[in-house]
């Protein structure tokens, strides 16, 4: 999984973030805090604290075209995730 670290100055920056995903249609989830939501609800993405870091969450590595769509908003380089397999 990889995590890409975003950030939006206010909501209307929120709302941009939201609409360029709106243009690539894979799974992606977007996390702040304790609150994952889906990347591609509106309720959802207005429901982050931007206060607090925001991560988009993805289960391949962007795209060029999805980093430089972001590229405004994106304050670090994108980072793998480990995530262990479920225990049964």
């Amino acid at each position: 999984m990889y995590s890409l670290p975003i950030s939006a100055m206010n909501k209307n920056g929120l709302m941009e973030i939201f609409e360029i995903l709106s243009h690539y249609p894979s799974q992606m989830m977007m996390r702040s805090g304790d609150i994952t939501v889906d990347a591609h609800s509106l309720i959802g993405v207005f429901s982050l604290d931007i206060h607090k870091p925001v991560e988009l969450l993805m289960e391949h590595e962007p795209s060029e075209s999805l980093k430089n769509a972001l590229s405004s908003f994106v304050f670090a380089s994108p980072t793998v995730i480990i995530v262990p397999p479920a225990s049964d």
